[in-house]
């Protein structure tokens, strides 16, 4: 019993935990939401033309909201199972977090090949042909909000250079003010600027054929954009594994439960067993002589003269002697 009581509290400590790690999850999701910025950046890891509503991290903050609750709520099935004598619970957590394991690796391969397979390199003419076709255009206003973003947070025009800018549609369609080589964003701004209202350092000098280091980001935004998703990447495969690792020891503390359940039932049935076996294979009249130090005979006290026919026929004896 003291084993069991032991395997039900580390269970239940592995459970505690793992609830903590979902409402994280759930903290986290809601920070995520919240981020705009890291949001709106997230629309160029994905294809223009894939006619996704929302950036890619929207969908990773609601998918860590639904983990998180999910994670939550089978960490209190799971310190309910503990309590239960039956297997059937414990089985139906033991997939549950055997799933949520399986789908933790599924997110870590996709995030690892997303942007190579799924990403905006991905399109027809790579990164450069994406800008080139959908910056400034209809429909696509996200897209260049999302470059416009990147471009002054990350401090870089174009995706591998300013001349993206030459053949693209922004360009031929004459889609920006007029004597603008370069949209206002791929300049160097003032301080706290908006990069949905640009403020260059000195917007002429910035529009100038040969590009000047002080007036104009010279280097290409392709680069800083993978780096920024391996940062983000980084974080995400952290946090993957840590949970990982709590999930597989909530799996083998399980599994261990289950072992001593099991053991507990068959010393049990084994104890039940053995009692019935001894109370039907008892006689009674051993038991009753076992229950005194000394042998019955020793306990009788026999009268005295009780054979004496004075004592076994007291009305004969007793009457009067008759007067003759």
């Amino acid at each position: 019993m003291k084993e069991i009581a032991s395997a039900r509290v580390l269970f239940g400590c592995f459970n505690t935990i793992f609830f903590g790690c979902g409402f994280l999850k759930v903290v986290c999701g809601f920070l995520l939401l919240s981020d705009s910025r890291r949001i709106l950046l997230s629309r160029l890891l994905a294809m223009p033309e894939d006619g996704l509503y929302e950036p890619p991290f929207y969908y990773v903050a609601l998918a860590l909201l639904g983990a998180g609750l999910i994670v939550c709520t089978v960490a209190a099935i799971g310190v309910w199972a503990t309590y239960l004598p039956g297997y059937i619970i414990l089985t139906f957590y033991f997939l549950i977090v055997l799933g949520l394991l399986l789908c933790e690796c599924a997110a870590g391969v996709l995030a690892a090949i997303w942007l190579r397979c799924y990403g905006i390199q991905a399109t027809r003419g790579g990164a450069v042909g994406a800008l080139q076709s959908y910056y400034a255009v209809p429909d696509f206003e996200h897209f260049t909000a999302a470059l416009d973003l990147a471009q002054t947070e990350l401090q870089c025009c174009g995706m591998t250079s300013a001349r993206n800018y030459d053949m693209s549609l922004w360009q031929l369609r004459r889609l920006g003010p007029r004597g603008m080589s370069v949209p206002l964003s791929c300049c160097v701004q003032t301080e706290h600027v908006s990069y949905l209202n640009p403020a260059p350092v000195n917007q002429s000098r910035c529009q100038e054929v040969q590009p000047i280091p002080q007036f104009r980001h010279v280097h290409g935004c392709q680069t800083k954009l993978e780096d920024w998703y391996q940062e983000q990447y980084f974080v995400f495969m952290l946090a993957l594994f840590v949970v990982a690792v709590f999930k597989l020891a909530i799996l083998l503390s399980t599994v261990f439960s289950c072992i001593r359940l099991k053991k507990s039932k068959q010393e049990k049935h084994f104890f039940t067993l053995k009692s019935m076996q001894n109370k039907s294979n008892e006689n009674i009249y051993e038991r009753n002589v076992s229950l005194h130090d000394e042998p019955i005979t020793a306990k009788y006290v026999q009268p005295n003269n009780f054979y004496s026919p004075r004592v076994r026929n007291p009305r004969i004896f007793n009457k009067p002697n008759e007067m003759v």
